[in-house]
């Protein structure tokens, strides 16, 4: 079943970013596309819901639209999943999904524990996605980047830096920077791009919007560099997403870089033990056919 809801703003407790990957019950996908790149390239997001529950679970997922403030809500909706259920929901941002052609953004995914009570690893799900291209020279098949859904729990907040390491960008590849905000205000996020031997070559600010999402052409050339990632100003209970996405000229392959999450490097925040999350209100979606997303669209 699928049924748009509105929900009120509720706080949901979560660890620091120095905790160990698991399965847990509420993810961040930091980037999702529908929308035409450079050189022909054309980008579409499936996303991938496993319920290991022995038990039907609800699930909310939310898109958190690119270079905009998103404090007045997101479009949102409801999915209950099968015991041992997989749900492929091919192309989530297409007409059949989200509806948001020529956008990209984030995707928020976490079990509805306004509808079931969660304790423990209950309401744990496994949440995974991929980003693609259409062939640019209009030949069958696709070239495309895996993201994993990212727990919340070990996003970016004052206690850590992340590092996104092997960053191309000359004349055989591109690399665009993104970041995604799980935050009720504005957040300055800094980026120290680092050239092979270490050396700080370019350093930028960029102002992430509440609940916000930002993708952008890595200012600077580099061959096999590092992007330094932290925050530079905002909120105590800030908690960022940053990733690259490092892509082929010719052929638009792209690879995706999760942030590597450390204190090592890092002397200007003070350690954060604990901190809320505010969900973003929720926007129905009237189009949202689950029906038609699980039919592959090739």
């Amino acid at each position: 079943m699928v049924r748009a809801v509105v929900l009120a703003s509720l706080i949901v407790g979560i660890a620091t970013g120095a905790a160990a990957r698991e399965l847990t019950w509420i993810y961040v996908v930091p980037a999702a596309a529908n929308t035409t790149g450079v050189n022909g390239t054309d980008w579409h997001t499936d996303l991938t819901l496993y319920n290991p529950q022995g038990s039907e679970l609800p699930v909310v997922v939310q898109f958190l639209r690119s270079g905009r403030d998103n404090s007045g809500g997101v479009p949102t909706v409801e999915l209950d999943l099968a015991p041992w259920e997989t749900v492929n929901l091919w192309d989530v941002l297409g007409p059949h999904g989200f509806d948001v052609r020529g956008q990209i953004g984030a995707l928020f995914v976490y079990a509805d524990d306004q509808h079931i009570q969660c304790s423990g690893t209950s309401c744990d799900l496994a949440v995974f996605s991929r980003t693609y291209t259409l062939d640019p020279k209009g030949g069958v098949g696709e070239f495309g980047q895996a993201l994993p859904g990212f727990p919340a729990d070990l996003g970016l907040d004052g206690s850590v830096i992340g590092y996104l390491p092997q960053i191309l960008d000359d004349d055989s590849f591109r690399t665009n920077l993104g970041v995604a905000s799980w935050s009720d205000d504005w957040v300055k996020v800094r980026t120290d791009l680092q050239d092979p031997l270490g050396n700080v070559i370019d350093r930028r600010d960029h102002l992430l919007p509440p609940f916000g999402h930002l993708q952008w052409r890595l200012e600077r050339g580099v061959t096999g560099g590092t992007v330094a990632v932290y925050i530079a100003d905002g909120p105590s209970d800030a908690v960022i997403y940053p990733y690259a996405s490092v892509v082929n000229w010719t052929t638009g392959d792209p690879v995706y870089v999760e942030a590597h999450l450390t204190s090592v490097g890092l002397t200007a925040q003070a350690a954060a033990v604990q901190r809320a999350l505010t969900r973003p209100k929720a926007l129905p979606v009237t189009g949202f056919n689950l029906g038609k997303l699980r039919q592959r669209p090739w």
